[in-house]
């Protein structure tokens, strides 16, 4: 072979290995791109819903999920003006001064479930909240209800119906407002359980509860029906089965203490909260890869304790360990 036609071969094969590299590094390049891509997609949301945090329970919910690193929009009757919205305030402020911020964040929000322009303004502002690159939410807890107690024979019909629409149709009017929210990221419906005829009906017979208990029972054969329907969209339904709680901590609003005199003093208050097992229990019910339909909040808890809650006092460092958590809330 004459030395010029070596040359040009030479060249040509040069030239076709180089081709053959320039492609296979961006192939490279493009399998890193779509693989870091699709991580990010397979990243949880860390929104959250909370649909009442006028209740003691939905409160606590609130700044410990925040705790926790999670976004929570904070359903309330009245946003500004209620001691709820003034305590998440306080903690708000509190936490900008903490030597160690916390991860996550409380946006305070217009919700009441009897109220359906209510709920279309709370959907509107929730959306308006979410970031370019959020398709949805994680979960909504629902958290909202309403419990009076007395004799059939003597209560008022009024109460009843208060019962009724907010347990049972509050219960549907969420997953109508909010189911949108949880298609794309196949989220999870969190609704607190009856564990079989309202908590505290497994040991009283239901005394002076029968309307109350009927809303429960309602309630669970309404997720039982909404898990049928939207399993094809993945999102899942899942119960917090309140069975060994009483009825009325379940919807008890936080009761403000006596304020401090001093200047800046923060806002305490008392209320019937979880344990730190039970607040475990929610965060499985949040997280578990494949959620299961029931979760007990007290299974192995024969008590209830009252415990006292501050706000705004202290922001407390989250710990790994159960032990470690403490049944005080800082909010």
């Amino acid at each position: 072979m004459e030395p010029m036609t070596m040359l040009v071969l030479a060249f040509q094969l040069l030239a076709l290995f180089s081709i053959a590299g320039a492609l296979l590094i961006y192939l490279i390049c493009k399998v890193r791109e779509d693989s870091a891509s699709a991580s990010a997609d397979s990243q949880p949301s860390r929104v959250v819903l909370v649909t009442s945090a006028d209740t003691a329970l939905g409160l606590q919910l609130c700044t410990h999920l925040a705790n926790k690193g999670c976004r929570v929009f904070a359903g309330m009757k009245e946003a500004h003006d209620s001691l709820p919205a003034k305590l998440l305030c306080g903690w708000m402020k509190i936490r900008e001064y903490s030597e160690e911020p916390i991860a996550g964040t409380i946006i305070p929000m217009r919700l009441d479930v009897t109220r359906e322009d209510v709920l279309r303004e709370a959907t509107v502002s929730m959306g308006a909240h979410l970031n370019a690159d959020e398709r949805g939410i994680a979960a909504v807890i629902n958290t909202s209800g309403s419990v009076f107690r007395g004799k059939v024979e003597s209560q008022d019909v009024q109460q009843w119906e208060h019962m009724l629409k907010t347990n049972i149709l509050g219960t549907l009017r969420v997953a109508k407002a909010f189911v949108g929210f949880l298609r794309p990221t196949r989220g999870r419906l969190l609704y607190l359980g009856g564990g079989g005829g309202g908590g505290e009906a497994t040991r009283t017979g239901g005394d002076g509860l029968v309307a109350f208990n009927a809303s429960r029972v309602a309630v669970d054969k309404c997720a039982e029906e909404l898990r049928k329907e939207l399993q094809p969209y993945g999102v899942s339904v899942v119960a917090l089965d309140t069975c060994g709680m009483t009825a009325e901590s379940l919807y008890k609003a936080p009761v403000a203490q006596t304020v401090s005199s001093t200047a800046g003093a923060p806002t305490q208050y008392t209320a019937d909260v979880l344990s730190p097992g039970a607040l475990q229990v929610i965060e499985r019910a949040l997280w578990d890869f494949a959620p299961q339909q029931r979760y007990p909040l007290l299974s192995h808890n024969k008590y209830q304790f009252t415990l006292p809650c501050r706000s705004s006092l202290r922001l407390q460092r989250p710990v790994a360990s159960s032990a470690g958590e403490s049944a005080t809330q800082s909010v």
